[in-house]
């Protein structure tokens, strides 16, 4: 089952990028940026730990989002050695556009599934997520 989960995420990844190549953004950029919407004020340190890569890693993709002018970076009140990220106005027009397409594709996958086991599937998935990030 690992093989089939792992092989779904990369044609879903590779569906998401070929639909968000208009908009000069890949499915990484894309949720990275996704993430610092949804956690304003994140770091490039955190980041990194949620995408298992290294530091140096995501500050590259972080730095790119940055000299679009999707997302700034300040230094954090707490720590002045952290970074804190936070999507800008012309970062969060284009996830809402973004946000589009990903739906679709999500609806897509679905499709063929009754609202119960959809949701089901979405229970089941969190849970796991969830069950194996404590762990």
């Amino acid at each position: 089952m690992i093989y089939l989960i792992n092989n779904l995420n990369l044609l879903l990844r590779k569906a998401l990028d070929e639909r968000l190549k208009p908009h000069k953004l890949g499915s990484l950029q894309y949720t990275i940026l996704t993430l610092i919407r949804d956690r304003d004020g994140i770091s490039s340190a955190e980041l990194s730990r949620r995408f298992f890569v290294t530091p140096q890693t995501m500050n590259e993709s972080v730095t790119a989002l940055e000299r679009r002018g999707l997302i700034a970076r300040t230094e954090s009140e707490q720590n002045k050695r952290i970074l804190i990220a936070r999507v800008l106005p012309e970062g969060l027009a284009l996830l809402e556009v973004c946000d589009g397409i990903a739906d679709e594709l999500e609806a897509e996958l679905l499709e063929s599934l009754p609202p119960d086991q959809r949701q089901m599937l979405h229970d089941t998935l969190r849970a796991q997520i969830t069950r194996m990030t404590h762990a």
